[in-house]
């Protein structure tokens, strides 16, 4: 006889810092009925629950919308029913997903899960690596960076599979912009449609890299499509949107906008 499922609904996020993880994540909680639990920012291949990260200094990795939860219960394996849990991955490469190894200890770490679906954002390069340099991020070389958005694209493509899980794959900029398209993903992972949350900025790492939480309930007004403009001139920024990087970036979120190139300096 199967053991009874800890979990009904199990998403894996993934998606680099800056893309909207976030805020997709707020809004998708804000969504779901029932017991629901979230955990941030934990290390792929390893127990989540152990390794999320706090959300800010003063909020913990992990939030329960529900009585009784118990952190520490939960890292020692006595898992509690779940109508939706949430473990996110910022910033990883994707190969410890699939190893079979990891997989194995799925459901000692999380629990079973009636369905799993592992998504992945994506937001366009120009202005990911635009709100990084504007946040003074640090924790990633820039050659990691450049690396792991051009293989989380080719996820995104199908043109790889590190993911094994029911996959589906949301486009950051496209989320911003669509009611339509915020519906279709709402639907796709059977919420009870509610948009209310997308005006949300969510405190996590200090709101947004150019406006911080300033926007909250009008997140909308945010001009998130455009935070390239502030590096037009910065030759780091240019040297982060390599060949590969714009032609995934093309493929998926169309052609590119005409940037002036940064000034070179006298000889």
């Amino acid at each position: 006889m199967s053991k009874p499922c800890v979990n009904e609904l199990e998403i894996r996020v993934v998606g680099m810092s800056r893309s909207g993880n976030h805020a997709i994540i707020n809004w998708i909680l804000s969504q779901a009925p029932g017991r629901t639990c979230f955990l941030n920012c934990a290390e792929p291949g390893c127990n989540p629950f152990v390794t999320a990260r706090p959300r800010t200094p003063d909020l913990p990795g992990w939030r329960a919308l529900y009585q009784g939860f118990d952190v520490e219960a939960e890292r020692a394996g006595r898992l509690s029913r779940k109508d939706l849990l949430v473990h996110s991955y910022e910033d990883t490469f994707l190969g410890p997903f699939k190893k079979p190894e990891n997989e194995a200890r799925h459901d000692e770490w999380v629990g079973g899960s009636a369905r799993r679906v592992d998504l992945l954002i994506l937001r366009d390069p120009r202005n990911l690596f635009a709100s990084r340099l504007a946040s003074g991020y640090g924790w990633l070389e820039d050659d990691l960076v450049v690396r792991v958005w051009a293989q989380h694209a080719r996820e995104f493509l199908g043109l790889r599979r590190n993911l094994r899980q029911e996959r589906l794959t949301v486009s950051y900029d496209e989320w911003v912009r669509s009611f339509a398209y915020r519906r279709q993903v709402a639907a796709a992972l059977g919420l009870e449609f509610d948009d209310s949350a997308a005006r949300r900025v969510p405190a996590a790492a200090g709101g947004s890299s150019f406006d911080g939480t300033a926007y909250d309930g009008r997140a909308e007004e945010m001009p998130v499509l455009y935070r390239w403009r502030r590096f037009v001139s910065d030759a780091r920024f240019h040297r982060l949107l390599t060949p590969e990087v714009l032609e995934l970036g093309d493929r998926i979120f169309g052609p590119p906008v005409a940037l002036p190139q940064p000034e070179r300096a006298a000889a």
